[in-house]
This record gives structure tokens, sequence and C-alpha cells, in this order.
């Protein structure tokens, strides 16, 4: 088996708006931290698999397969399997801008055909999971869910723990929606502070089912202190799950993919439901969603594009945990259809598309207006994330 890991630095060199909030229609210049493309690359016999972590809202399906198609016909080679992820920032360059994408796009093929592999040997992998409100919890008053997970896969080469990949289910909205520069926000803090501590030890970040989880109600404030006192909480966590003896097993790939089509039907939502405990802040974000969904009925959604008709649901076991790859804002609800023991839900991943609230739902929130997804289109969710 052989191995390499590259940090790509995918600040745009021009002005763009952020993405993530309606309100971000001013270009922007500024950052406060950088923003990277985390490359972890594992190849053996049968599989190559190159996962991308990107700080970014999203990464449409269409650039993830032209990425893959390049790989594979730059270096001739079948096995290969992009994976593309995102720790969902709402505070990162556009990529609704075309200008932005096309450049990003041309710079990941320039990079990673420059990565460089090592041989590894007697590898071994470990998974470790807790509950952690550490960052957010449920943002939907009256609704609370048990489904907040921080994860913790490591890999070692005979002792040396030479990767890790952090888990965490979490909007990373603490920074206000007008925020005047752009962030890799809580998730780029804590890979910063444990890049910091362990040098020698690469790091990336996989964003979890969080349609449901933010920020909301931990935090005390909108500004980059606020960010920086959960993100330590969250710091903390991590450590003491590095600190604990876990169990190792032998590490192997195994990948597997399925397409599966959508169903979509807009159905009249019935507001005389919403509850009278709402915050101020839901009350607002549920007018902005009935805005969004009247947009996506004409299918020019600028924050979620138009409803998509198919996803790539992808799992990649590593023998200690099998992650399985969703692209839509699905609900945390739907950990509940697998083994926590043994399976890590990754939302934001091969492509990007609306929210998936669980079936009969019943809360009216922001996120209700942006699912059109049938019952029946959720039930195969259900089936073929169970199946993976």
């Amino acid at each position: 088996m052989e191995y390499s890991f590259l940090k790509i630095d995918i600040r745009s060199p021009f002005e763009t708006t952020a993405c993530g909030h309606s309100c971000q229609t001013v270009k922007l210049s500024d950052y406060h931290d950088p923003l990277y493309a985390r490359v972890v690359s594992f190849k053996d016999e049968e599989n190559w698999i190159l996962h991308f972590s990107f700080d970014l809202l999203a990464f449409d399906l269409a650039h993830r397969n032209e990425l893959q198609e390049y790989f594979r016909n730059y270096y001739k080679d079948e096995r290969i399997h992009v994976i593309t992820s995102t720790t969902h920032t709402h505070y990162a360059n556009s990529v609704r801008d075309p200008e932005y994408v096309s450049y990003l796009c041309q710079l990941l093929k320039d990079e990673t055909i420059k990565m460089e592999y090592r041989p590894i040997d007697d590898v071994s992998v470990s998974y470790q999971h807790i509950h952690s409100t550490a960052v957010g919890k449920s943002r939907i008053s009256g609704y609370e869910t048990n489904n907040e997970y921080l994860c913790l896969i490591r890999f070692f080469e005979t002792e040396k723990n030479f990767f890790n990949l952090i888990y965490y289910n979490c909007h990373p909205t603490i920074l206000e929606a007008h925020t005047p520069y752009f962030s890799a926000e809580y998730p780029g803090y804590v890979l910063s502070k444990l890049e910091e501590k362990y040098p020698d030890t690469d790091f990336s970040f996989v964003q979890g089912a969080a349609g449901d989880i933010s920020s909301r109600f931990t935090r005390d404030g909108q500004d980059y202190e606020a960010l920086t006192k959960l993100g330590d909480k969250l710091f903390d966590q991590i450590i003491e799950l590095m600190d604990e003896e876990a169990q190792r097993v032998p590490f192997h790939l195994s990948y597997k993919e399925v397409k599966i089509t959508f169903e979509h039907e807009f159905t009249p939502i019935d507001l005389s439901k919403i509850r009278s405990d709402l915050s101020k802040r839901e009350l607002e974000t549920i007018r902005l969603g009935q805005i969004e969904r009247a947009k996506l009925e004409k299918k020019n959604n600028e924050i979620f594009g138009k409803p998509i008709d198919e996803a790539i649901i992808a799992a990649l076991d590593l023998n200690a945990v099998k992650l399985i790859f969703f692209p839509n804002e699905i609900f945390s609800a739907y950990i509940d259809h697998i083994d926590v023991d043994k399976e890590i839900l990754v939302s934001y991943s091969n492509g990007y598309g609306p929210y998936v609230l669980p079936i009969d739902f019943e809360y009216i929130t922001y996120e209700m207006f942006t699912d059109t997804l049938t019952k029946a289109s959720k039930q195969k969710i259900i089936e073929t994330i169970k199946s993976m």
C-alpha cells in the first residue's frame, strides 16, 4: 500500500462573494484564515482512493466527476475513485461563481498530480466516537436529537500515528452572516490547532449529518472569539480521544458506490402549525425559507440550485469503520439507520443538495421549505444507506 497527503491553498486570487447565506452579495478579498483542500490518498492493488476535503460550502457532482475522469485519464488507471467532501463553511469563496470554480478545478488537477507517494507497511486503524455538543446541537426549538457525534479515525504505521480523520456533525455557522472576511470556520480552526500540536501527523475533516445541527443554542456570540471558544471545546475532546488507547485492526480498503434517483413534490406547507415558542431568528429563517422554496419551484435558486434528480452514495470501508458519503444536507435522524459503532454518515459529499428531513417531520422550520423529496425517495435513501 502507498500513502500521500497534500494541503492545497484554495483561496481565490480575485474577489468573490462568500457562499452560504442569501445576504452574502458583497465581493470580499480579506481572509481571516486560510482555506484548504486537504487531499488524502491511499492505493493498493485494487483501489486508489483520492479524498478531497474542501473548506467550501459545497462541491458539485459534475466537478467531482470531472476530477475523477481527469485523474483516471492522466494516470491511465481505472482504480481511481475520487471522493469529494466539504466542511460546509458558510464563509468560503462562492462555489456559484463560475470563474472561481474553473480556477479551483484547474488548481486541483495541477497540484494533485504532484503528490508524492510513499510505501506504508504494517498499517492499522482505530475508530472512536462520543456524543458531543461541544459546538452544536439541534437548532430547532422543541426538537431534540441525540445524534451529535465526534468521531476520530486514526491510522498507524507500526506504532506511528501518521494520519487522523476528524468527523463532527454541526453547521459551521458560528460567525454571523454579514462577516466581512472569508474563514474556514470552526473546522479550520480546530484542524490548525491539531496540526500545531502534532506537526508530524496529517489531519483532515468530514462534516456529518448536520441538517438540523448548529451552534444556534450553544454559542454566546457570532464573532471569531465565540468561534474559538466552541472550537477549543471540540479540540479538547479530540485530544482526550487521542490520549486514549483505542483498539486497532489491520487497515484495508474497500470502495462501493451506487447511483440513486430522486422524485420531488412541492407539497403545500401548513403555516398554521408554526410553534409559538420559536426564537426571533427561527421565525426570520422561516420567512427566508418561503422565498427559497419559491425559487426552487422556478429552478433558479442561487443557494441550492435546482432540486437534484440523482445522487451518488459511496461507501469507503476501512475495516475499523465504514464511511457512507451522501450529498444532501441530511438531518441527523438518519444516523438512526446506521450502526454508529461501525459506520459514519458523511454529508456534503460527492455533490450537494437541499435538506432531507425525516419522513413525516412535523416541525415547521426553514429546512422544510427546501426539502422537496417524496416519501418514497426518502425511503430509498434509508434502504440504500442500510445496504452499503
